[in-house]
């Protein structure tokens, strides 16, 4: 571990269960990156979501929503790691506001 990171307390634990859970009814708009702090990754996710959807009978549509679907369905192995980097490793600053 970092020595300018600590681990999360128990209480404010991600959960790989509900990471899941927001993947299979939100995963096109990226709500479980945004969950395990993935941010820009998150709102990348829900923006071609939400460009693509009016336009879902042209072939831009259909590329963006296909792409994203196949994203997130890479997600789902990626999930695990994805939960285990945010439940080690938090930066010093975070930790100390957390702690406090």
């Amino acid at each position: 571990m970092d020595m300018h990171a600590v681990a999360l307390p128990e209480g404010r634990r991600k959960s790989v269960g509900f990471a899941y859970a927001l993947l299979v009814f939100f995963g096109l708009f990226g709500l479980h990156r945004l969950y395990l702090g993935h941010i820009l990754s998150a709102a990348g996710m829900a923006a071609i979501t939400l460009v693509s959807l009016p336009l879902i009978w042209t072939g831009l549509g259909l590329l963006g929503l296909v792409s994203v679907g196949t994203w997130a369905l890479a997600d789902a192995l990626l999930i695990p790691g994805m939960t285990r980097t945010s439940n080690e490793v938090v930066p010093a600053a975070a930790a100390a506001e957390a702690l406090a």
